[in-house]
């Protein structure tokens, strides 16, 4: 009988929550407040107090995730800074939004998917990228992989700066 009665605090829960976010509206009847320990840091900032000037900007620490606002130019091809990566492609999974420009994500099979500005994506490890118009990528990846990433290609442009 007590298991019942949580699961239907729990479905009550979930309900209420979903038909919130689904509305727009705000609860009034309960509040209900979402806490985890995997959160360090920041857990909102904006655009314009964004970490600019890296070759990724991005922030870790979002409950195992990492959150880049990049913003690269049209004509930038992703393709050369990624070679000397499994199959030369970026291998971690990304979820974000294309806020505006054009952007064309290229998989492992050559499989090329056109996103523009105003629309979501996922890319799946194994691609790259290649930027048609200026855009603005917001975007969600797994935080350990992103830092591996972070950190070979700020090598990468270190060692191509050396043999200059």
């Amino acid at each position: 009988m007590k298991s019942r009665k949580i699961k239907k605090s729990l479905w009550m829960i979930v309900a209420t929550l979903t038909l919130t976010i689904l509305t727009g509206q705000k609860m009034t009847s309960q509040e209900v407040i979402l806490r985890t320990n995997e959160v360090e840091g920041e857990t909102h900032i904006s655009k314009d107090n964004f970490p600019k000037g890296n070759i990724i900007n991005m922030i870790n620490g979002w409950g195992g995730m990492t959150v880049g606002i990049n913003e690269p130019k049209a004509g930038t091809d992703f393709t050369p800074i990624l070679k000397g990566l499994k199959d030369d492609l970026c291998q971690v999974p990304h979820w974000g939004y294309l806020e505006k420009g054009k952007i064309r994500i290229i998989d492992s099979y050559k499989n090329t998917q056109i996103v523009l500005g105003g629309e979501v994506f996922y890319m799946a490890p194994g691609h790259t990228l290649i930027v048609d118009e200026d855009a603005r990528i917001i975007d969600f990846s797994p935080e350990k992989e992103m830092k591996e990433l972070n950190e070979f290609i700020i090598n990468k442009v270190a060692q191509t700066q050396k043999e200059k």
